[in-house]
């Protein structure tokens, strides 16, 4: 009883000093005042501390005081801290979904445009085909960078219309096997039906063949016109001929 008395006591002593302090240094004056709420409860767990147990009583209490205050300022900021991931994740979703929408209006134009093409374009004219040669380099079935821009830009310009179909030829030029260039024809052959195939064109509209050093665009040896034969033929058209 005789302690609750004296920590009563104190606290009314600490409640009168402050009220002095502001009449002595008045409104004015630089004076920084500890509230109890900036203490966060060290000042007021000391003096209770210290009544209820003396000295060691004083620390302990000051120490749970300043952890109390601590406690209190981690949660404010992890509930800030949430706060602001909620809104991040809500923006994310909206943008995610503008996406979505901005995917089907593209697909849904690309299909608009392959109709309008097929009513609009003369394809008797492709009756004959439309050809261009694919050309590789000396013991390579890499496709050339210029090469893949095309035949994307075929494959998406043409692929909505049923009646086109492309015929792919590989070929190689004559130095080498016979073994090495009919693989090196296939191989070939398939770069460019993969990349066409990437780009949106059917499978079920598209003839390979491969024949290796078989056909030549020139009757004699001429190496440097090898590298014209380093080639796969690319013909687009309506009728079932190939190349």
């Amino acid at each position: 009883m005789k302690n609750m008395t004296m920590a009563l006591s104190i606290c009314i002593a600490l409640a009168s000093t402050s009220v002095q302090a502001t009449d002595i240094y008045g409104e004015d004056d630089s004076f920084e005042e500890i509230t109890l709420n900036e203490a966060g409860g060290l000042g007021l767990g000391a003096v209770v501390g210290a009544v209820l147990g003396g000295p060691i009583g004083a620390i302990a209490g000051g120490v749970m005081g300043g952890m109390t205050a601590s406690a209190s300022d981690t949660e404010e900021e992890l509930a800030l801290m949430y706060s602001k991931l909620e809104q991040s994740e809500h923006k994310l979703n909206k943008l995610k979904k503008v996406n979505h929408q901005l995917a089907r209006q593209a697909v849904m134009q690309r299909t608009a445009l392959s109709k309008k093409t097929s009513a609009s374009f003369d394809f008797s004219s492709l009756d004959t085909g439309f050809s261009m040669a694919v050309q590789f380099r000396r013991d390579s079935h890499l496709l050339e960078p210029a090469f893949i821009k095309q035949l994307s830009d075929i494959a998406k310009s043409f692929s909505g219309v049923e009646k086109l179909h492309i015929h792919l030829s590989g070929h190689a030029d004559r130095e080498g096997g016979d073994a090495y260039n009919q693989l090196l024809s296939e191989q070939r052959v398939k770069s460019v039906a993969k990349a066409l195939c990437r780009a949106g064109w059917p499978k079920q509209r598209m003839h390979i063949t491969a024949h290796g050093e078989s056909r030549p665009l020139s009757s004699e040896k001429d190496k440097q016109g090898y590298a014209f034969d380093r080639r796969v033929g690319l013909l687009l058209s309506t009728a079932g001929v190939g190349i």
